[in-house]
């Protein structure tokens, strides 16, 4: 019952992820809606755990927060929903004529999600940095009420890394009532997913449904993928976030739609509020956003 409920306390966090990045992006063709959908985990998580952080700074208690954040974003989501009905619109493929290519797409769907539950139940605690850094935090902040700034005194175990994990498995364990190993495994099992979804959607846009198709089944394929999607870290939420960032540039260069430019900022940003390596790969993506301002028409998108 507690793997189930796992899941389903994630659910208000990736409804709010969609209400957020549909708000920004009010598109409503099918092959952008996937976009839309799978970037909803990593920005749902990356705003919850941020806002959820400042709360608790200032000395207010995690369990509000949750119960708050929750109830909002269901409401939040049912009013989008009820506001637009034409988002539940399924892109249309055409069955018939890709009946084949759908049933390897879902054959590697189900396989991938097999092999994460699989490294889930095997790992249960994830791998030594989760043991370590990640994992232990998510405990000082569910365990340690007002002294969970304590976390901070690891002084030979990375203290410095921020809290996109730490505050979501947070949440999680509040909503769940104890600190399940389910939590943080939950959370890395849909991430891997609606990493791979990502890049399905990305290369659907740029390249068709059967490449995309190819390249989620290669994706998904390579043990690596699973090995970090499971490990409880925090590299493949990186990664999954760079992917964003980048896929939403190439697509800001087809449109010009200057929506785009605030998403690229907001998930690259994330990456930040994730790990160390996402503050480079802020530099990074903000360099080629000024490169790509010498033109006139990319300098609306940069001040966006």
């Amino acid at each position: 019952m507690t793997s189930l409920l796992s899941f389903i306390v994630l659910l208000p966090r990736i409804f709010l992820g969609f209400f957020i990045v549909h708000s920004i992006w009010n598109v409503k063709d099918g092959k952008s809606l996937l976009v839309k959908i799978f970037l909803s985990a990593g920005v749902g998580f990356g705003v919850s755990s941020l806002f959820s952080f400042l709360w608790i700074w200032v000395g207010l208690p995690l369990t509000v927060y949750a119960w708050v954040e929750s109830i909002l974003a269901i409401l939040l989501m049912i009013w989008l929903l009820f506001q637009n009905r034409e988002i539940l619109r399924i892109p249309q493929v055409a069955v018939k004529q890709e009946f084949l290519w759908l049933s390897f797409l879902a054959a590697g769907a189900l396989f991938f999600a097999l092999n994460l539950i699989l490294f889930g139940l095997q790992y249960p605690h994830g791998r030594p940095d989760a043991w370590i850094n990640w994992n232990v935090v998510a405990r000082f902040i569910y365990l340690g009420g007002s002294n969970w700034q304590a976390t901070f005194l690891r002084q030979w175990d990375h203290p410095d890394y921020p809290f996109l994990v730490p505050m979501t498995n947070a949440i999680t364990w509040v909503l769940l009532g104890n600190a399940s190993t389910w939590g943080p495994v939950a959370l890395h099992f849909v991430l891997s997913l609606f990493a791979a979804g990502l890049l399905f959607a990305f290369v659907n846009i740029f390249r068709g449904f059967k490449q995309s198709v190819l390249s989620v089944l290669i994706f998904t394929s390579l043990p690596f993928v699973v090995n970090q999607g499971m490990r409880q870290y925090s590299d493949f939420l990186v990664a999954y976030l760079i992917l964003a960032a980048g896929g939403l540039t190439l697509m800001y260069l087809q449109t010009k739609e200057k929506q785009i430019a605030v998403l690229v900022g907001l998930v690259i940003g994330l990456a930040g509020w994730a790990k160390n390596e996402g503050l480079m790969a802020i530099l990074s993506v903000s360099f080629v956003w000024v490169l790509l301002a010498l033109k006139k028409e990319g300098r609306t998108g940069l001040l966006r």
